[in-house]
């Protein structure tokens, strides 16, 4: 078992049984875990605030968090103000988001 497998196998023990995803090319070992993990429905979306406002619904109709997977630091920034709307009703939920390493000088030019 991997870190990403590790993860979604976490959330699943928790009750969280949706992911709704706008993954990019950073995130793919979790989207492979989203496939062999079991109990983790993913849920593909084109835009990251409609996945943020898709889980704050799902959890106003289920009564349970759901997860939200977004691609790097601008698209958890386009989820954010659901984010912050969900939590401001008191709603729960996991996001995670990949990052790239930063750039330094030891391996780029400066």
């Amino acid at each position: 078992m991997n870190g990403a497998q590790s993860l979604v196998q976490t959330l699943v023990n928790c009750g969280v049984d949706t992911c709704f995803a706008n993954p990019g090319t950073s995130e793919m070992h979790l989207v492979a875990a989203l496939d062999t993990v079991k109990g983790l429905r993913p849920v593909l979306c084109l835009f990251e605030g409609v996945a943020t406002g898709a889980a704050d619904g799902y959890g106003r109709i289920a009564g349970k968090p759901a997860a939200t997977l977004l691609h790097l630091g601008p698209g958890l920034a386009n989820g954010l103000a659901n984010l912050h709307n969900a939590r401001a009703r008191g709603r729960r939920s996991s996001t995670w988001s990949a990052t790239t390493p930063p750039i330094t000088c030891n391996t780029m030019p400066c």
